[in-house]
């Protein structure tokens, strides 16, 4: 019977090792797509290289079509709601135009080099050619100054990566602190048997070798029919050319998963070896057990205790990470003016860049945030984590219908000082005109987010999203009319001013006399490049949805072996005080009264390592780690009260 106990709990904790390997292979597709049978990645950035972005992409196509490297460039879709990537071309080799993943969400493109026209060459690069010529494209981008990241598909080296992640590590350990759970299960099974052996002479290896062989042999059947299983299932529900790749990290998992059971189970089953003192007295073979139960208890609920927190953070962080990329694809048709010369070119344009800021103002198509964060700063910000300089357009972008009230109202007078102390000098410099900052100051609308919203602002000089609901807004009326054009020159190569619409934004390059030819025309060599602001976002955006569904399983794995572990312990605990609580239980006492010293005891130590946990926690952690503590009060006097039952039954029937 408990052998079936055993194969049913192991099948259910590699079934969720199972699920570890099918994210590691959706990861692992994500990163190599296996339908266009990609073989290498490239990070490629042009920042260093003399290179303008049209001559970028010209070299790379060039290069890759000579070594037959299929090179493809990796880029968000930003014409559909959904947060797919699309793969971009760059040669005539044969793709095909669309394909599935692994996952079975969602279909892949692949389409033509066309779409990079607005788009920069920095970013991830697959090739889906013949790999062998690639050393020679990386020493040509190095030579031409590009930063070049090679990676090649590896199924462990996608393991590897997600074994960094904490949800992958919470789940594999919470695999292994059943499965010591489920090794002590084993042991306190064959303790009368041991016994027995020990006192008929058996050698101690023979003994080990049988007891360990037959729990090793459970956990292997149930590993194969778990892996067969699953390897079926992947090959009619995903394809065949899925299979590899599943089944190495499978194997990989259950592999890792067995050989530390086994040293867990030599380990306790070493430490608990039946005593001639234990066998001469007639106390229960199990209870040579009693120390490793109570240490293998003590950890499964440190796990259980340190795990919450950091589950309900990343339950936290998943909200936050789907609210970005809904702004980022509220960005999607919003594009930013990439510059592509030299800082003399740049001082020769300035005139002209203030004037397409007044344009595209006048005209509503300009959306600005420019913040800066306490962390950035270093001063004093008046109790607040950010100051924002956002124009209204920005706003309405971000916010929009739903949130229009989500913003109140600060007074100006509460601001001034703090404004004038950190801001003061500064803004002068940045002004036009030599407006006093005083003056300008005190025609900005100030605000702050009501409590539970958080705005999305631009991080200052990256252009980046942070949502803060302690942020400070100033609203600017007018971005020309405040800055003047050597620092708005500054300001957009950041990306923290943004544009509506491509070619709208190109028609305005070209009123003002900065479309490309027009510049090759004045004898400039670079050139201004309109690129899409919302790719880097989307793309940064759409990792963490596997890692928090994995924490949460883990959380259940910690949470059925500290279940386990309790209960084994409370059995053992029951058998080794059989002889006191029997009588104690036949004269009328209470359950309450004979288990009250030893549930207090474990209750006391599970408070003090909640304490412990709890002073490495984050204020909001704290909840998550007291709701887990109150598990445990629960489980450990049920187990007490259940195994006390089972002790007095088995005494009462002469089981024991």
């Amino acid at each position: 019977m408990y052998k079936r106990v055993v194969a049913t709990v192991a099948v259910a904790l590699f079934s969720l090792l199972a699920l570890v390997a099918g994210i590691v292979t959706d990861l692992h597709d994500r990163t190599f797509p296996q339908a266009i049978e990609a073989q290498s990645r490239l990070g490629l950035g042009f920042g260093d290289s003399q290179l303008t972005d049209r001559e970028a992409f010209l070299k790379l196509a060039q290069w890759g079509a000579e070594g037959e490297l299929g090179l493809v460039k990796i880029a968000p879709d930003l014409t559909g709601d959904s947060d797919e990537r699309v793969f971009v071309a760059l040669d005539d080799r044969e793709l095909p135009s669309t394909f599935g993943w692994f996952s079975g969400n969602g279909v892949g493109s692949v389409v033509s080099d066309k779409r990079l026209a607005n788009s920069s060459p920095d970013g991830s690069y697959l090739v889906t050619g013949d790999n062998s010529r690639l050393p020679d494209l990386e020493r040509r981008l190095r030579d031409a100054g590009v930063q070049v990241t090679r990676t090649d598909a590896s199924v462990t080296d996608s393991l590897r990566f997600a074994m960094g992640e904490g949800g992958f590590r919470a789940a594999v350990l919470a695999v292994l602190a059943l499965i010591a759970a489920l090794s002590l299960f084993w042991l306190s099974m064959k303790a009368r048997s041991r016994a027995l052996r020990v006192l008929g002479g058996s050698p101690t290896l023979r003994i080990q070798a049988q007891d360990l062989g037959g729990f090793a042999g459970v956990l292997i059947f149930s590993a194969a029919v778990v892996c067969l299983s699953a390897a079926a299932y992947v090959a009619r529900f995903h394809g065949l050319a899925y299979v590899r790749p599943f089944a190495e990290v499978l194997v990989i998992l259950h592999l890792g998963v067995i050989a530390s059971s086994l040293l867990a189970a030599l380990a306790m089953s070493a430490l608990a070896w039946p005593s001639a003192t234990v066998l001469a007295t007639r106390q229960p073979a199990v209870s040579t057990l009693r120390s490793a139960a109570i240490v293998v208890q003590v950890l499964t609920f440190l796990l259980l205790v340190a795990a919450a927190g950091p589950t309900w953070s990343a339950h936290q962080s998943s909200s936050a990470t789907a609210a970005e990329m809904a702004q980022w694809k509220r960005l999607a048709d919003q594009v930013a003016i990439q510059f592509g010369m030299s800082d003399q070119e740049m001082s020769g344009i300035e005139s002209q860049i203030g004037n397409l800021v007044d344009d595209a103002e006048s005209a509503g198509v300009l959306a600005y945030s420019y913040t800066f964060t306490k962390e950035q700063w270093g001063g004093d910000l008046g109790g607040y984590s950010g100051v924002s300089f956002v124009n209204q357009r920005w706003l309405d972008l971000l916010t929009g219908d739903a949130f229009r009230d989500a913003l109140k109202p600060v007074p100006y007078e509460r601001v001034q000082g703090m404004l004038a102390r950190e801001f003061g000098e500064t803004l002068t410099l940045l002004s036009r005109d030599s407006i006093s900052h005083e003056q300008i100051f005190a025609e900005l609308d100030y605000r702050e987010p009501i409590d539970g919203f958080q705005l999305p602002i631009a991080e200052g000089g990256g252009g980046n999203l942070q949502f803060l609901d302690d942020v400070l807004v100033a609203v600017v009326p007018s971005l020309h009319t405040m800055i003047n054009d050597r620092n708005l020159t500054s300001m957009i190569s950041t990306r923290n001013v943004l544009f509506t619409n491509v070619s709208a934004t190109q028609t305005l390059l070209e009123r003002h006399g900065l479309g490309t030819d027009t510049l090759l025309d004045r004898g400039f060599r670079g050139e201004l490049n309109v690129v899409y602001v919302a790719e880097e976002g989307i793309l940064r955006a759409q990792f963490l949805a596997y890692v928090v569904w994995l924490m949460t399983l883990s959380l259940v794995a910690l949470i059925v072996a500290f279940a386990v572990a309790a209960a084994i312990s409370a059995v053992i605990s029951s058998l080794v005080h059989a002889k006191r609580d029997f009588p104690l239980r036949l004269t009328g006492h209470s359950w309450a009264l004979i288990l009250q010293g030893r549930v207090a005891r474990q209750l006391l130590v599970g408070a003090g390592l909640v304490a412990v946990v709890v002073l490495f926690q984050s204020r909001d952690e704290i909840g998550a780690v007291l709701a887990v503590a109150l598990f445990g009060v629960l489980v450990v006097p049920l187990s007490h009260l259940f195994a006390a039952h089972w002790s007095f039954a088995s005494v009462s029937k002469r089981r024991v």
